[in-house]
């Protein structure tokens, strides 16, 4: 049985970062022990670095919809999981690397851990996942969207809509466009089969003592259009 927890580090750039520990050692030493023992030589600048990304688990992002986002994932029982990014652009834009997790009655597995490719995400057809997107729609939604439902995307009236609803558009997209994405593993780039396994009381304990939070107001939002 493996342990997980998350520490406050001295990261290569001097300053304190949350880190995950797994057995005692920082996650990121694991990253630089794979890629000598895969012998693929210099090791890439976002894995060398990687004591400085962000734990996603506890991270204040940009925006409200990515932090609700990261909490419905938190929340899943099979899934390939965001835990580090990009410090600077706290939003599933930049570096993304993720975990394949399956939780089982007594049990969390961490099965291998891989680096998101973003090169099949598309502007255009994520903006067709947010508010029109009614596939998912419930009673409570129809009666709270039902106005903004059919609006044509890039319409004026969709973008005064989104401009003044961004976490909730931004949030709808997350779960109808980007975790399907991020479920794809042509999408992944994996990196190593760690194999971890965890007692699932203690990893469920670690996660309910995060919280994704977002760190600007919602009246200072600008849409991503």
């Amino acid at each position: 049985m493996n342990t997980i927890e998350i520490r406050k580090l001295t990261t290569s750039q001097n300053y304190e970062n949350d880190c995950f520990v797994i057995d005692d050692i920082p996650l990121h030493e694991y990253f630089t022990k794979w890629h000598q023992e895969l012998d693929l030589g210099e090791i890439p600048k976002p894995l060398a670095q990687a004591d400085d990304l962000a734990v996603t688990w506890t991270a204040s992002f940009d925006n409200d919809g990515d932090a609700r986002f990261m909490r419905w994932l938190l929340e899943k029982e099979k899934l390939n999981l965001p835990i580090l990014s990009c410090p600077d652009d706290l939003d599933f834009s930049c570096i993304v690397i993720v975990a394949e997790v399956e939780k089982t009655e007594h049990h969390v597995y961490w099965k291998r851990i891989g680096k998101v490719n973003h090169s099949i995400e598309k502007l255009e057809e994520e903006k067709e996942h947010g508010i029109v997107f009614v596939d998912i729609y419930s009673d409570e939604d129809w009666k709270k969207y039902a106005d903004a439902a059919f609006m044509q995307v890039n319409s004026i009236e969709w973008r005064e809509w989104i401009s003044t609803h961004w976490s909730e558009e931004l949030f709808r997209r997350r779960i109808n466009y980007t975790y399907h994405c991020y479920q794809d593993d042509r999408n992944i780039d994996w990196i190593y089969d760690c194999d971890w396994c965890f007692d699932r009381k203690q990893y469920e304990t670690l996660v309910s003592s995060c919280h994704p939070r977002c760190w600007m107001v919602e009246n200072t939002e600008i849409p991503r259009t």
